[in-house]
């Protein structure tokens, strides 16, 4: 059996509770590594160095180690269902991983923040039933003071919204559902804009635009949005992490839904706002009073 064969009819149909953006993931890596090989590639003919000649070539077409790694991963646990469904003879072989180099993450500033707010606030249109300022303001704030990942904060329905509390619940990436408590100016938002029924951010326009017209309003906005995919609502949701992990990290982690402390401060945590602790502000300074600068006094 063919591994394209394999999705379809074995994997996706025996998981119903997998979500669309997840289905839709696992589709585009099977074509691409069937694009790469030139064929509808069998399940018994997927190997360690078959993936690592796949990943080599993604590396030299501009592809992220990250990324790579990431379909890497999503080919092998194929693979284990696969086993695991009597299919293959053995296990696959764990891929040997890509060296990754992260930079410290990125965040937005309350003051970026503002300066967003402000910029939304006068846009024209609509977006919908509902002006285009107020869509986009309920939005940002959704996603300011709850630190939820958009994909998940599109699919709320408007009746997971409480009113009367001004609770949000919406289902993280491991189906769980998560409250988010959220204050006076953000509940305003969002009922400004709160539908009868349907989801709470109705989009009516395709999915890939909600993220071209955000980043043609940040940009517009003055803020550093750098190309890629963790520079609009990711950067929005690192700002709610390092500003919770200035008071206590493990806020950060709950408000996020990570199950590992280590994922919050590794991807999420910017220094810069968290203010964490460093060498320069515990280590004695051992220069000689001869060689520190004098400052000058005026007045």
């Amino acid at each position: 059996m063919v591994l394209a064969d394999y999705v379809e009819r074995f994997y996706l149909a025996e998981r119903p509770g997998l979500s669309a953006g997840y289905r839709a993931l696992l589709r585009a890596t099977v074509r691409k590594l069937c694009a790469w090989a030139g064929e509808a590639v069998p399940l018994d003919r997927i190997d360690r160095p078959l993936l690592a000649s796949w990943a080599s070539a993604c590396l030299e077409t501009g592809i992220r180690p990250t990324t790579a790694n990431a379909q890497l991963r999503r080919i092998r646990g194929l693979l284990l269902a696969a086993y695991d469904d009597g299919l293959l003879d053995r296990p696959p072989r764990r891929n040997r991983r890509i060296g990754e180099h992260h930079l410290p993450p990125e965040a937005w500033t309350v003051g970026d923040v503002a300066r967003l707010l402000g910029y939304l606030w006068r846009l024209p249109g609509k977006v919908g039933p509902v002006p285009a300022a107020h869509w986009w303001t309920g939005l940002t704030l959704t996603v300011y003071w709850s630190g939820c990942r958009i994909g998940a904060l599109m699919r709320v329905p408007a009746a997971d919204y409480r009113p009367g509390c001004g609770l949000l619940v919406a289902r993280q990436k491991n189906g769980r559902g998560q409250w988010y408590p959220l204050p006076a100016t953000c509940c305003t938002a969002i009922e400004r804009i709160l539908p009868e029924t349907g989801p709470l951010f109705a989009w009516p326009f395709h999915r890939r635009t909600l993220w071209l017209r955000f980043r043609r309003y940040v940009e517009a906005a003055g803020l550093p949005a750098p190309r890629g995919h963790c520079q609009l609502f990711h950067r929005l949701r690192r700002t709610t992490a390092s500003y919770c992990a200035a008071e206590d990290p493990a806020i950060a982690q709950r408000q996020l839904g990570h199950a590992d402390l280590r994922t919050t401060v590794r991807a999420y945590i910017d220094p810069r706002i968290a203010h964490q602790r460093s060498a320069a502000d515990i280590l004695p300074d051992p220069t000689p009073a001869t060689d520190k600068p004098r400052l000058r006094i005026i007045g």
